[in-house]
């Protein structure tokens, strides 16, 4: 698979505000094999590549969201989907972080495989729940009926003691909601009391932020408490216990950690809390680490499908895993259990189940066949380069359905992918093909979609290149930033209203230090534009430019898979040393992302 959107390594874009994360972290505590009877996670570093789906809270592709896998950042593009090639991962807890303004941060952990690993993520709308005086204290009630109640003086910014209005924004998040799995902050794997791992039985989780009237992030202070009140859903009601452990989710890793407890009063939990997070009501059970291998009757592998495993007798909460490029799924299960495992269609229905377990330890399930030619569908075709010859390296990408999946063309330059679907499916499919060794793309195709298999034909992959480069001359200095490089390379528009109609974004970076930021006001349309924003050039990023400064904008593509092109030149200072006089003059070649 070759990168489409390439990945973002600018950890000083001042727009993302994420937290440090080590790459490979040890979770639990010794080093012991996950499932061998101690119930602890270690670190297991794996060298793969990672493509995700992004949604928002109705379930339409999320455009322009930050993503964060390890130290390398990227966004999704119009369709909600991103891709990082070569990422480090990790096989037992590998971590993605979603940032887009309007929604919770959200994560999404999950084990690791060798082949090109798929994570789906809906976001969750950061809505208002009220306002609370800070010296008063108070309390706001959801449409559910979730409360949050903040002491009074107990909160403060950014350590100091804070007074004046605090904005609430607060969501509850539905454990047995269909599309709980996209859902999910993390995933179901928690760390209890004893640095054990568990897998988590939710009966609620709230999303809770505080901020100031500024948007300032406002946060408890030191030995303060607040009461969350958590209602817990009509069908597992009969089943909640009169106390629950409280857990919040560690924003580092992914993975819930568990502290405090609530009681159950009427039809929900109530409890106190130091620090304000996700917080989650839950019930945990032992765990023991899985895989297995989904394929078709015919031995092909069934990609990008969520499997599920729950109990097969009350309510236990239920694992998720999504599989690979390879059909490979792994993670973490309730141990020493009667188990079903299901495999689940687009629209969250099931399409394959069998009874599975109990386990006592770390489990391979094989290869299982799901046959069940209703809910599979097979898309495939082959690629013609510039010279209708065979494109022996490329790939598809295809959308469908609101999911985006990039498939490696064989050396005949044939693509094949296998997943499932639900009844009411779009009749149609996007497909694009690429020729990676000539850096061409052909033109979108329209196919019409038939069950169990759609050939869409010969597609041709020639007709745009999809060579992407900053070159740029910095004090007589030559540099280049380029696709071909495997370069860190974005570029999109977004439209903030009043002051500026188009706001443009230009990057590109190579570590540790090499990169090109750009950010001016444009139009949507080809032409010279004064460079208005800011500027990272290399190691300056504390640049004030010189007039005249203009970014000339040859080609301005109207939609995203377009490419932008053009050139910049003129002088800045740095403000470490206002006495030196900086040159710089580039060209560009960028995709537009969105």
């Amino acid at each position: 698979m070759k990168t489409l959107y390439a990945a973002l390594a600018f950890v000083f874009i001042s727009l993302i505000a994420f937290h440090c994360q080590k790459e490979v972290k040890t979770i639990g505590g010794n080093n012991q094999v996950p499932g061998n009877g101690n119930n602890t996670i270690t670190a297991s570093p794996v060298n793969s590549s990672l493509q995700g789906n992004v949604w928002d809270e109705n379930g339409k592709p999320a455009s322009d969201v930050s993503i964060k896998v390890g130290t390398v950042l990227t966004t999704t593009d119009d369709k909600g989907y991103f891709r990082v090639d070569n990422a480090s991962l990790d096989k037992n807890a590998s971590l993605v972080t979603a940032i887009k303004a309007g929604y919770f941060k959200a994560y999404r952990s999950f084990s690791a495989t060798s082949g090109v690993n798929q994570v789906m993520i809906r976001l969750i709308k950061k809505n208002s729940a009220g306002v609370i005086k800070s010296d008063a204290g108070g309390q706001v009630t959801l449409s559910n009926g979730s409360v949050i109640a903040l002491p009074a003086n107990g909160i403060v910014r950014s350590g100091a003691a804070y007074n004046g209005n605090v904005n609430v924004y607060a969501s509850y998040i539905d454990p047995v909601a269909a599309e709980i799995g996209e859902r999910v902050p993390g995933s179901f794997m928690a760390i209890d009391r004893n640095n054990k791992l568990v897998t988590l039985s939710s009966y609620g989780m709230l999303a809770v932020d505080l901020e100031s009237a500024t948007g300032e992030k406002l946060q408890l202070a030191n030995g303060s408490t607040a009461t969350l009140t958590i209602p817990v859903p009509a069908s597992i009601q009969s089943s909640a216990p009169a106390s629950i452990p409280l857990w919040y989710l560690d924003e580092q890793t992914g993975i819930w950690k568990e502290e405090g407890t609530a009681v159950k009063n009427g039809n929900a939990y109530t409890g106190t809390v130091k620090h304000f997070s996700y917080w989650n009501a839950d019930v945990s059970v032992p765990t023991v680490g899985f895989t297995a291998t989904l394929k078709t009757p015919g031995g092909e592998p069934l990609t990008s499908t969520y499997v599920r495993f729950r109990a097969a007798n009350g309510y236990v909460g239920n694992a998720y895993g999504v599989t690979d490029s390879l059909g490979q799924v792994s993670g973490f299960i309730p141990s020493n259990m009667n188990l079903v495992m299901e495999v689940l269609n687009s629209c969250h229905g099931i399409a394959y189940s069998q009874n599975v377990g109990p386990f006592s330890s770390a489990v391979n399930l094989g290869t299982i066949t799901i046959n069940n030619s209703v809910s599979l569908i097979t898309i495939k075709g082959k690629l013609s380069g510039c010279s209708n010859g065979v494109v022996a390296n490329g790939h598809a990408l295809i959308k469908f359905d609101n999911i985006v999946r990039n498939v490696d063309a064989n050396s005949s330059g044939e693509f094949s992918v296998t997943f499932t679907i639900c009844s009411f499916a779009p009749a149609t499919c996007e497909i694009t093909g690429y020729d990676d060794a000539a850096a061409q793309q052909g033109s979108t195709s329209n196919v019409t979609v038939t069950t169990p298999v759609t050939d869409a034909g010969t597609l041709n992959a020639c007709g745009i290149s999809t060579v992407q480069f900053i070159n740029y001359t910095l004090d007589g200095t030559n540099y280049s930033l380029s696709s071909a490089a495997s370069d860190s390379l974005l570029a999109y528009t977004s439209t903030p209203g009043i002051v500026l109609p188009v706001k443009m974004w230009i990057m590109g970076s190579r570590n540790p230090d090499k990169y090109v930021n750009l950010t001016f006001g444009s139009n949507t349309a080809t032409g010279t534009y004064p460079m208005n924003g800011r500027m990272y050039i290399n190691n300056y990023g504390r640049i004030g430019v010189i007039e005249p400064f203009n970014v000339i904008i040859t080609s301005f593509p109207q939609a995203a898979g377009g490419y932008f092109e053009g050139s910049f030149t003129g002088q800045f200072k740095d403000t470490a040393n206002l006495s030196v006089v900086h040159d710089i003059n580039a060209t560009f070649r960028l995709a537009r992302n969105w």
